[in-house]
């Protein structure tokens, strides 16, 4: 049986390429004239991950800003682990460093920190807080070999910059959100409350853990100090104010090669002004950095934080209550002793006021600061019964003090200076005092 079979017409292959390249060219313009990269466009992807190794961290990081397209494309070259290794400083910031190159190491982390920013700035925040979580299980210490010197790795300190400069310009809501995020990531609170509810001294390596963890991550990179105050509120607001107080000793109290003094300012006393501002400077700095935080913290809260703190964990020695104070500022301790006064506790106004004159007389200091604050605490009382009563029980003080060094004190040397600045504090707060007293006869 027949069949009607039907076949195509077939074109001749032509015997030049000439309209065919030119086609080719043509499309190749095309795409590059109105494609979203330009030249990129006819690259493979692969080549293109290939000459963004020769751009700077700061190249890659303009360019994620020039179109979404060119920000997908940098967001996955980032992405890819075997080309980021250049993106990272080397070595591995593990391993110990120059103080000469701190800055070098810094500048970068913090170029990073802008290239993460605008890479992922279309990000929801969950998202981008995955993204800082990774990185920081990079950084810390206990994922590296070279654990055993944390106080001079500065793994930590990069990772702040970072992350200083990935959250600039988030809201509080947020920052907030990246603050959870990295304490569970961490299990700071965890940590901290097994640190705080311990007996001091307990743990000493955790306790340099949460120091070096909190302050180079959250604390000591703040571009601001309002930023400072922001994340210390943060970490401090969930617990009670005791536990508050131990905190701030925790980040700034005294401490030598990785261990804190927890009871240094309750059995000795700095022996110059140097040692006094070592000890005492960045807990001053902090209590004034929360006094000026008007937003969530108020008087009251300062009062009883300072409170707390000179009673951990133990009883501070006055004469160091005393050079925290001077620190301090005169609001704060005007505030603190007033309070003192208005509640009826004349033996604490007494022991501090006695000790601000030893303080001053040691350091050089006027006693005019110590006279404005004795006005003031005699103007807040209600009756001259109780005015009398502190003016002579802070002159008993003196006398206590003079005798119990002279009866107490082993060595000669120590007793014999001692005695000398006690003897001049009380010679020079009697003559203010006597001055302020016949001030019209003397004129």
């Amino acid at each position: 049986m027949a069949t009607d079979v039907t076949f195509l017409p077939t074109k001749k292959p032509r015997r030049s390429t000439r309209l065919v390249v030119r086609e080719i060219e043509d499309h190749k313009e095309t795409i590059i004239r109105h494609g979203p990269l330009g030249y990129f466009n006819i690259l493979p992807l692969e080549l293109r991950f290939y000459l963004f190794n020769f751009l700077t961290i700061e190249d890659l990081s303009i360019l994620t800003i020039t179109s979404k397209i060119m920000r997908n494309l940098v967001e996955g070259y980032r992405i890819t682990q075997p080309v980021t290794r250049h993106i990272t400083p080397q070595p591995h910031n593990h391993v110990f460093k120059p103080p000469e190159h701190y800055e070098l190491y810094f500048e970068k982390y913090e170029k990073l920190g802008l290239l993460m920013k605008r890479s992922t700035c279309l990000y929801a925040t969950k998202d981008r807080l995955r993204v800082i979580n990774d990185f920081l299980t990079k950084m810390m210490c206990c994922n590296s070999e070279n654990d055993h010197d944390r106080e001079n790795c500065i793994s930590l300190t990069c990772f702040g910059k970072f992350f200083h400069t990935v959250i600039a310009g988030w809201d509080d809501t947020e920052c907030l959100k990246a603050f959870e995020a990295i304490c569970n990531h961490t299990s700071l609170l965890k940590n901290i409350k097994a640190v705080v509810t311990a007996k001091a001294g307990t743990y000493p390596k955790m306790e340099l853990s949460m120091r070096l963890l909190i302050r180079r991550i959250f604390l000591d990179p703040c571009p601001s100090l309002m930023d400072k105050a922001f994340w210390l509120t943060r970490i401090l607001k969930p617990w009670p104010m005791v536990t508050q107080a131990r905190i701030i000793y925790l980040l700034y109290g005294a401490s030598k090669d990785g261990d804190i003094f927890w009871f240094e300012m309750c059995e000795n006393t700095p022996i110059n002004t140097e040692q006094s501002l070592s000890h005492f400077g960045e807990i001053a700095e902090c209590i004034q950095l929360l006094f000026n935080y008007k937003k969530e913290w108020s008087e009251d809260d300062i009062i009883s934080v300072v409170d707390e703190l000179t009673s951990s964990p133990d009883e501070w020695l006055a004469e160091n209550v005393a050079n925290l104070l001077l620190l301090c500022g005169d609001k704060i301790t005007s505030k603190l002793l007033i309070s003192k006064a208005i509640n009826g506790r004349i033996i604490e106004l007494c022991s501090v006021t006695t000790s601000f004159c030893l303080v001053c007389v040691k350091n050089s200091y006027s006693l005019s600061c110590v006279m404005i604050m004795v006005q003031n605490i005699l103007q807040v009382m209600d009756n001259s019964k109780d005015r009398l009563l502190f003016i002579n029980s802070m002159m008993d003080m003196f006398k206590e003090l003079i005798l119990d060094m002279h009866e107490f004190t082993e060595s000669e040397e120590v007793h014999d200076s001692d005695l000398f600045y006690m003897v001049t504090a009380l010679t020079e707060f009697t003559k203010r005092t006597i001055q302020m007293a016949f001030k019209n006869m003397l004129l």
